[in-house]
């Protein structure tokens, strides 16, 4: 089996037991005749929501895909990505707040590929504002796209250029490899995490 191959599948096993402990968790900890309560509820659809997620990733990495990349207007793209971004929150007891910042003429973003990818880093970085907000600033020029999370007092091992343990799990290889593919440049400065993306298209 190729290395890279087994990669994959151990990491996918992994994350795919975490999903499975997480929904036996939920069912335990609910009172034995009960209903399942809301809050219970809700959770139990984002851990389900991640798993799915998990799944869509590792599928794209086994085949070397990426999601489409058509171009989508502002607005309408920072409203789908909230929605997306809602199980991650259930998961971390935190919320978000995104703001667009720059010309709005420029305001055009890059579909469900820069959505799953600004999902991945989000969730690299989400731990830091557990139980708060994390602020995800969106800034687009002619050359490139811009974002800041805050806070993100520093740049997860798991995304560091050369960290010889970096963490095995699907999502930091899906924003590993598409962050490639943009050509994404990360860095932590001032308490956040900033990524530039050159708005040439992915290199597919």
């Amino acid at each position: 089996m190729e290395e890279f191959s087994e990669m994959l599948m151990r990491s996918t096993l992994h994350d795919m037991a975490n999903v499975l402990a997480g929904v036996k968790g939920i069912l335990d900890l609910n009172p034995q005749g009960q209903p399942i309560s809301p809050r219970d509820r809700q959770r139990l659809g984002a851990v389900l929501e991640e798993g799915i997620g998990t799944l869509e990733r590792c599928r794209h990495l086994t085949m070397a895909t990426l999601p489409d990349a058509a171009p989508e207007a502002g607005a309408d793209w920072r409203e789908q990505l909230l929605e997306e971004l809602e199980p991650l929150g259930t998961l971390f007891r935190s919320g978000f707040t995104l703001a667009f910042e720059g010309a709005p003429e420029w305001d055009q973003w890059s579909g469900q590929l820069l959505r799953g990818y600004v999902r991945a880093l989000t969730r690299q970085v989400l731990h830091y504002a557990k139980g708060s907000t994390m602020t995800i600033r969106f800034s687009v020029d002619s050359d490139a796209w811009m974002l800041r999370w805050s806070p993100a007092p520093v740049l997860p091992e798991s995304l560091a250029n050369g960290a010889a343990n970096r963490p095995v799990d699907i999502c930091s290889h899906w924003a590993i490899q598409v962050g490639a593919a943009l050509g994404a440049t990360l860095a932590c400065e001032a308490g956040a995490m900033f990524v530039r993306i050159p708005r040439g298209g992915p290199a597919r």
